[in-house]
C-alpha cells in the first residue's frame, strides 16, 4: 500500500508563482484565472505517475486564523495576502480535486500540516509506505519507518526525497523530532515564529548536535559559555513558544478514511473538469486506474 499525502495550497501557490514568473498567465474565455490550478495538476499527475500511490489525499488549510494565533497573535502576521488572481481559484482546487475522487480534507481551527501529520500517523502500518508531498520542510519531522517527504524543488519534477535513512546526512540531524527543536532555536521568518534572536541555523544545529534536544541544551546551560548562554536564558519562555508553534499535531478530528483515499478515476468526471478549465492539453495526461 503506497499512500500519497498531498500539501494542496502549498502546489497551488508555487504552481502559481512558477507561471507568474514565466510570464505565462492563463485565463479561461470566460474569465477565471488558472495559472496555480493548471501547475497544480501538473504537479499532481506527475507526482502520481513517479510515486505510483494506491492510494491520495490532499490536505488543505481552511483559512487564516489557527490554534497557534491563540498562543501567539503574530504567528504568519508577516504573510502577505494574496493576489487578486490567486483568490478566484482556492475553491475551484477543491472542485478539481474532487474530480479527481481524491477526498479533500481540511478542519477549521488547523493547518494543512496538521492534517498531513494526523493523516500520517493514522494511515501508517508496517505495510504502508507514506509520502507527503510539500515545499515546506516543516514535515519532516514526521519521518517515521512509514513516512517520507518529498521537498519540491526548483524545476519541474525535481524532488528530494527525505527519510530516515538520509536525514542525518540531508539536514545534519539524527532525529525527524529534532527538526521541531530547530526551529524552536531559530525561529522561522515565513511563519514570523520568533525563535531566540541572536540564535541562527547554524548555532542552532551545533547545539542540537552536541546537546541532542532543546531540553538538554537548557539542562546544560552551565556549559554554555558567553553571550549566547545569556541569549537563551533570557528567552527561554519565547523559545518553548516557538516549539508549540513549529510542532505539527497529529491527533485532529477528521472524517476520512483510508478506503475513502483508494486512488481510482473516472477519467470522464476529469475530463468535464478539464474542459470546463480549458486545460486541453493536460487531456492525455489523466492516468487511467481501476
Amino acid at each position: 500500500m503506497r499512500i500519497l499525502i498531498i500539501d494542496s495550497f502549498a502546489l497551488l501557490f508555487r504552481g502559481y508563482f512558477a507561471m507568474a514568473l514565466s510570464g505565462n498567465d492563463r485565463v479561461t474565455s470566460y474569465g477565471l484565472p488558472t495559472n496555480g490550478l493548471y501547475q497544480f495538476t501538473k504537479y499532481m499527475l506527475h507526482a502520481i505517475e513517479t510515486y505510483q500511490p494506491t492510494h491520495v489525499v490532499c490536505a488543505f488549510d481552511m483559512g487564516a486564523t489557527t490554534f497557534r494565533n491563540e498562543l501567539y497573535a503574530s504567528y504568519k502576521g508577516n504573510r502577505q495576502a494574496p493576489p487578486d488572481a490567486l483568490v478566484p481559484q482556492f475553491d475551484k482546487l477543491w472542485e478539481l480535486v474532487a474530480a479527481f475522487d481524491i477526498p479533500c480534507i481540511g478542519v477549521p481551527g488547523y493547518e494543512a500540516d496538521d492534517l498531513i501529520g494526523t493523516l500520517s500517523k493514522q494511515f501508517g502500518t508496517h505495510s504502508s509506505e507514506i509520502t507527503i508531498l510539500t515545499g515546506d520542510g516543516d514535515s519532516l519531522q514526521l519521518i517515521d519507518d512509514n513516512t517520507r517527504v518529498s521537498l519540491m524543488k526548483r524545476g519541474f519534477g525535481n524532488y528530494e526525497l527525505v527519510h530516515k535513512d538520509n536525514l542525518a546526512e540531508l539536514r545534519g540531524l539524527s532525529r525527524p523530532d529534532q527538526i521541531i527543536d530547530l526551529k524552536a532555536l531559530m525561529g522561522d521568518a515565513s511563519d514570523n515564529i520568533p525563535g531566540c534572536p541572536g540564535v541562527g541555523e547554524k548555532t542552532a544545529l551545533k547545539l542540537l548536535q552536541q546537546y541532542d534536544s532543546l531540553d538538554n541544551v537548557f539542562a546544560s546551560i552551565d556549559e554554555i559559555n558567553g553571550k549566547l548562554q545569556q541569549r537563551l536564558v533570557d528567552n527561554k519562555e519565547l523559545i518553548y513558544l516557538s516549539r508549540d508553534l513549529a510542532t505539527i499535531r497529529t491527533d485532529v478530528e477528521h472524517d476520512c478514511t483510508l478506503e475513502a483515499c483508494h486512488f481510482r478515476i473516472d477519467s470522464e468526471k476529469v475530463k468535464i473538469k478539464f474542459t470546463e478549465l480549458e486545460f486541453t492539453s493536460l487531456l492525455k495526461s489523466i492516468p487511467v486506474h481501476d
